[in-house]
């Protein structure tokens, strides 16, 4: 600290000599050192506003790399490269400020060496005279503010030796509004030095109030966490001007306060909102604030169904839901469990509007479970003989197995005909007893994963899949008139790099050259997340009369009323493919791979073998001559439909037979047949 003084020293000196007031020179350091901090400043709002750019794609690698830090590690460093973040950048204000503070703390203990510049000998001497006339020794640290007190409170040494050095310190004023700057707030004397740690602490709230309003990091953050840190910044700033002298004190209460001009100047300097989507970031806010409102207005019904779930004894059969539209993948199961069987389902989802709580079957029970201070302890508590869900990672994340029966049976049943392998983490169906396959990729994927990975074999039951043969039956028994012009239908994925992130304008050019009605239906999460994307594409499009930008999820007609499907790598595929037998369209943007390690399983991505058999693909570069294959493959609409019914022969286990073989298996184990 003793060097870090000598280096602060002339400063403070220096805004003593202007100011000639001890307290307006402290003030006046603080400015200057908000001035010489500003570049700094300049450089870290730069910084916080690419942390800012790059939240949404940082979220979706930790969920990608969620069980390999490595890789996660990895793929960030790229991506803050991209960016040109620097994470480290974020801490050097701080770490400027430690010395500032340290620096200014030895200042203030040696007012007579830095602020009054008198030379050492003369500061031993006074010391060495004032303690042959006082009794005990002088404060290790305050040694020097002590020499000050004794002599401006009348302690004179003997003849002139010290005659200028007693005249500069008695006509050095300590105090600052009746404050002695010199003095630690204690609750011992002095009571009024208290309102300096009272002060910073307000201080510190005001700061924190702006802060959370007008800075880019701030903004983005949710209330608690804000809350938190205001709690937090107002608690340290209090206490913190206990420990040091008034005089530092002083020091923080306005370095908080000119931190709110710098930030507003910085704003002015660099405004965020040029780089930065805020109604995005509203939107978002937004989303978290009813979500946090839900989960008040639902807690007590939620803590309600909780406890009425564990208190219902002998509880064969459970299914578990993640939200409203899942009960889909289940429907045909329960149905036929219902016709054929005494059993009742209980059936826990954690979506408070779920169409089971007004309209539901007898003889099946809901719950609704949402949170993690209730859904954890349900499953750790579970009793009950199976339980069926379409959640993967059994075991890995919040949702475990059953610490209070060791005997459940969990089953897994498929929501999607893409690859576990592609699509899953690796070995996120480990912890599951059963798995319902819905054809032969899954389960040859399965058993390759088990083999390589040396991990204890499931049972696999070759069921099939229930909710493509409902779609099935449903299309099949329907009547289909032909489209006046053909259709074709654009479903991307919800992930980085989709179609609407990388193409979709040459493909909108490229397509609109046909005679077609062209329907762009973005996933329902990317409109969500992103709704400002697509305001401009209607904009951009309102005037080409075969184009529709549909926002609208309330009907599931254009799925199956479409003549051609273009997707990237959405699941979409196999219920518009296997269903009409009708080819797809693949732009080939970056695969969602959720195992990097899927390329050491045997069998290969459904994904990726099937593209250019149940369709064509090209390239995001090709877009733009997307009009040429996709009028081939309307003309080759006939070909097509025999090669995609016998791949769906192929690729599915039991057409039509899904569901009743999927609830016979559940009879059969509730029984004890298996």
């Amino acid at each position: 600290m003793k060097y870090l003084g000598i280096a602060l020293g002339p400063v403070m000196y220096l805004c003593y000599r202007i100011t000639g007031n001890y307290g307006l020179s402290i003030i006046l350091f603080t400015l200057l050192t908000k001035i010489l901090l500003f570049p700094i400043g300049i450089l870290t709002q730069k910084n916080s506003i690419q942390m800012v750019k790059l939240m949404p794609e940082n979220n979706a690698l930790k969920i990608k790399y969620v069980d390999d830090k490595d890789k996660l590690a990895d793929e960030q460093l790229a991506l803050y490269k991209r960016y040109h973040y620097n994470p480290s950048l974020s801490i050097i204000p701080l770490l400027i400020q430690i010395p500032l503070v340290l620096g200014l703390v030895y200042v203030v203990y040696h007012p007579l060496s830095y602020v009054l510049r008198l030379d050492s000998s003369v500061i031993d001497g006074l010391k060495d005279w004032i303690a042959t006339v006082l009794p005990g020794p002088f404060s290790e640290n305050a040694y020097q503010n002590d020499i000050l007190v004794q002599i401006k409170d009348g302690v004179l040494p003997a003849g002139e030796t010290f005659g200028d050095a007693i005249t500069s310190i008695r006509s050095f004023n300590v105090s600052f509004l009746g404050f002695n700057l010199s003095h630690i707030p204690s609750f011992k004397q002095e009571y009024s030095l208290l309102l300096i740690p009272i002060l910073s602490g307000l201080s510190a709230w005001f700061m924190c109030f702006v802060q959370n309003r007008i800075n880019v990091l701030q903004v983005t953050q949710s209330t608690l966490t804000k809350n938190l840190t205001t709690v937090f910044m107002v608690a340290f700033s209090a206490y913190f001007a206990f420990l040091v002298p008034a005089g530092v004190g002083l020091y923080w209460i306005f370095g908080n306060l000119f931190a709110i001009p710098s930030m507003m100047l910085l704003n002015k300097v660099i405004p965020p909102e040029k780089y930065v989507d805020y109604e995005y970031l509203r939107q978002m806010d937004a989303q978290r604030i009813e979500k946090e409102a839900q989960h008040k207005k639902h807690h007590a019904r939620e803590k309600a169904d909780y406890k009425r779930f564990l208190s219902t004894p002998d509880k064969e059969l459970v299914f578990y839901s993640e939200k409203n539209g899942f009960y889909k993948y289940y429907s045909d199961i329960i149905d036929y469990l219902l016709a054929n069987s005494d059993v009742t389902v209980h059936y826990v989802t954690s979506d408070p509007d779920d169409n089971l709580f007004t309209s539901c079957p007898d003889r099946v029970i809901p719950y609704f479970v949402s949170s993690d201070q209730y859904l954890i302890p349900l499953f750790m508590r579970l009793d009950c003989k199976i339980c069926v869900m379409t959640v993967p990672d059994l075991e890995k994340y919040h949702i475990k197995r059953s610490r209070v029966n060791k005997n459940v049976e969990y089953i897994f049943t498929s929501h999607g005909m893409g690859s576990t392998a592609l699509t899953f983490r690796k070995g996120s169906l480990d912890w599951y007893d059963t798995i319902f396959c819905p054809g032969p990729d899954t389960f040859n994927e399965i058993r390759d994963a088990e083999e390589l990975y040396k991990t204890p074999r499931k049972r696999l039951v070759e069921t099939g899949y229930p909710l493509i043969d409902r779609m099935i039956a449903d299309y099949d028994s329907s009547a289909h008139e032909a489209n006046s012009r053909p259709k074709i239908l654009i479903a991307p994925s919800w992930q980085p790099d989709n179609i609407i992130d990388t193409c979709v304008d040459p493909l909108l050019e490229s397509l609109s050259e046909l005679q077609c009605d062209i329907i762009l239906r973005p996933h329902p999460q990317q409109v969500k997340h992103e709704p400002e994307k697509f305001v401009l594409l209607k904009e951009r499009y309102k005037d080409c009369g075969n184009i529709e930008i549909q926002t609208d999820f309330s009907s599931n007609s254009p799925v199956l009323s479409s003549d051609l499907l273009i997707t990237d790598w959405s699941d979409i595929t196999w219920e518009f493919a296997f269903v009409t037998l009708r080819p797809v369209l693949f732009i080939n943007t970056p695969m969602k791979i959720m195992n990097p390690e899927y390329d050491k399983i045997k069998t290969k991505p459904i994904n990726i073998t099937l593209r250019n058999v149940i369709g064509r693909s090209v390239s995001p570069d090709e877009a733009s001559t997307a009009a040429t294959v996709a009028a081939e493959l309307i003309r080759d609409a006939g070909k097509f439909r025999e090669i995609i019914r016998e791949t769906r022969s192929e690729r599915l286990y039991n057409i039509g037979k899904s569901a009743k073989l999927s609830a016979v298996y559940i009879i059969r184990s509730l029984k004890g047949q298996i």
